[in-house]
């Protein structure tokens, strides 16, 4: 029997349904948003939104949310054997429960560590949407990494190269990547809010200051970069692909840097078509959902396209908001009341997994170009009696009602189709399933199940996810 307390495929698939009610708000950071209730306490205290990530949790406060302050240092996850999973600060041992209705925002440097991505890539596996995805925020964080990326798609940006290490002939070989133009950029891959960002004006200061930074962190990595001279730059606000607005960031006097944490000035600023368009395909680009794409406008502003600078996975949130005369933060709770736009991480998974179909484990072969308009499931034999399936398999007789039949051109046949409940990942699914003479393998996933799992297979591994369970190997 079901556990009712597992969930299911319409209780996990949100964009399926149309639902404007208050959501479930999970806001991930480097510190809580909200203190620790005293013993004495009625409430916790809620700190003073002086933060894009306590902005967030007050506003969807408001807005009716239940909303629960991560701090990524020392959270966790549970799943417990009803099949309810909490996530927990560390010295919170009842934890907030994550359902179909919740929605997760991570902020700040996850990056830190492995084990704060470890607890994003969870609650992925989890079938949760997360904004943003571990993908987005490894690639936004290395700043060269972003660079690959949108130079794989053409994206028109400031000549880049990386310096492994500071010696002198690996130095001086970057620097000629570049022309031996300066004066050059120079970024440390995980510098943000303009820090780790230096101006390098001649070959001797290249070198000094390139031997400096390994000298104070010797596992850094360097990126030289070519200096474009501009008066502004742009950053432009983006969520689920859909401007939300864009700044202009005048150049700090005597700084060639334009972060509004650095004290730049800001304003509102119209994009042109092509702006428009090239900020949306770099937010593409890096899988991002909520991003702030940084860009140095062209001569030409509506035939050339900008120079792309870099994409964000935690925009501020202060410096557009007064540029806009609006609260953007508002805009992001608002606009993820709809739940059409909410995303989820595909899972990677192998060609062969294990899988429980009604109770009894075995193998699943899953098979992208399978777009059967039903799951295939072994039985030794099987008879229809009016609307009553009778079959059996492995010397166990079962008795289902008959779905519909499935008609087949090749080869010539008809198969009778019933309901079987599938638990994948700990994941009830309930689904169309035909009976087949099928051999080893005895379960084929179609492309419909692959897609309500939300997985993606790697055709060159098996049991990626799941422990092989016996000794079946592929036809």
């Amino acid at each position: 029997m079901r556990n009712k307390n597992l969930l299911s495929f319409n209780e996990l698939i949100s964009e399926e349904k149309k639902n404007d009610s208050p959501y479930r708000l999970v806001v991930i950071a480097e510190r809580r948003m909200v203190k620790k209730a005293k013993k004495n306490a009625d409430k916790p205290v809620v700190k003073k939104p002086s933060s894009t990530s306590s902005k967030l949790f007050n506003i969807a406060k408001e807005r009716g949310c239940e909303v629960y302050s991560v701090k990524v240092n020392g959270a966790y996850i549970e799943r417990d054997d009803n099949g309810i999973i909490t996530i927990h600060n560390q010295d919170d041992k009842k934890g907030f429960e994550l359902n179909a209705d919740t929605l997760v925002m991570v902020r700040g440097a996850v990056t830190a560590k492995d084990s704060y991505l470890d607890l994003i890539s969870q609650i992925e596996r989890y079938g949760f949407p997360v904004v943003n995805s571990r993908e987005c925020i490894e690639v936004c964080a290395d700043k060269f990494r972003t660079y690959l990326r949108l130079q794989e798609i053409g994206m028109n940006q400031p000549k880049t190269v990386l310096v492994p290490n500071e010696d002198p002939e690996t130095v001086d070989l970057a620097s000629e990547r570049l022309d031996n133009e300066f004066p050059m950029v120079l970024k440390t891959l995980q510098g943000a809010k303009g820090v780790g960002v230096l101006l390098v004006e001649t070959e001797r200061s290249l070198q000094s200051t390139v031997s400096l930074v390994y000298k104070i962190d010797p596992n850094c990595d360097i990126l030289l970069q070519e200096y474009i001279d501009m008066e502004y730059d742009v950053r432009v606000m983006i969520n689920n692909k859909r401007i939300i607005g864009a700044m202009k960031r005048k150049k700090i006097i005597d700084d060639f840097r334009s972060n509004i944490t650095q004290g730049a000035e800001a304003e509102e600023i119209e994009l042109t078509d092509l702006e428009k368009e090239t900020c949306l395909i770099a937010a593409k680009a890096v899988n991002g959902q909520w991003v702030g794409v940084d860009f140095i406008p062209a001569e030409n502003r509506e035939k050339d396209q900008p120079y792309i600078l870099e994409v964000n996975q935690s925009p501020g949130s202060q410096g557009i908001s007064e540029a806009l005369g609006e609260e953007v933060c508002e805009t992001i709770i608002d606009d993820y009341f709809d739940r059409n736009i909410w995303k989820k991480s595909a899972t990677e998974c192998g060609v062969l997994e294990t899988i429980e179909v009604d109770g009894e484990t075995m193998t699943v072969k899953l098979d992208t170009g399978n777009s059967a308009a039903a799951c295939a499931l072994h039985a030794d034999s099987y008879e229809i009696k009016g609307k009553v399936v009778y079959f059996e398999r492995n010397g166990k007789k079962f008795k289902k009602p008959l779905v519909r039949e499935l008609t087949l051109l090749k080869p010539a046949e008809t198969r009778p189709v019933v309901t079987c409940e599938l638990n994948f990942l700990n994941t009830i699914y309930e689904q169309e399933v035909s009976l087949d003479q099928r051999g080893k393998i005895p379960f084929l996933a179609n492309r419909d199940f692959m897609n309500r799992a939300n997985l993606m297979i790697n055709p060159s591994r098996k049991f990626l996810l799941t422990n092989k369970h016996d000794t079946a190997e592929e036809n």
